[in-house]
């Protein structure tokens, strides 16, 4: 299931604080839109350059329907990649809540 692969890739690599709950929605068609670019980039180079064309019914050659879904899903994927801070453009517009330095102590809530 390369959806499955694909979300928790994410979820692993993302830095901390980048993802909320309310990203969910996003990050699954993400997460299917890459998982098909991966079936559909694995078809097209097990068959290699002739994979990328076919012959219509009347003997003429044109580019594999696969190569278009293969652009479009990229191109998809390109909006939702930009959205989610996942490329190195889109994290430098984001501001991630800093890092506590500090070890946590839940006493010291407590007592002060």
């Amino acid at each position: 299931m390369p959806f499955k692969e694909a979300w928790n890739y994410a979820l692993a690599n993302s830095p901390p604080g980048l993802l909320s709950a309310l990203d969910g929605a996003v990050l699954e068609r993400w997460a299917n839109c890459s998982g098909l670019y991966r079936d559909a980039l694995s078809k097209i180079n097990k068959a290699g350059v002739p994979g990328m064309i076919i012959k219509t019914p009347s003997g003429i050659l044109r580019r594999s329907p696969l190569m278009d879904v293969i652009r479009d899903l990229a191109l998809e994927m390109k909006g939702y990649e930009a959205e989610m801070g996942f490329t190195p453009a889109a994290r430098s517009r984001i501001s991630l809540p800093a890092e506590s330095t500090t070890e946590s102590d839940p006493w010291s809530e407590i007592a002060g």
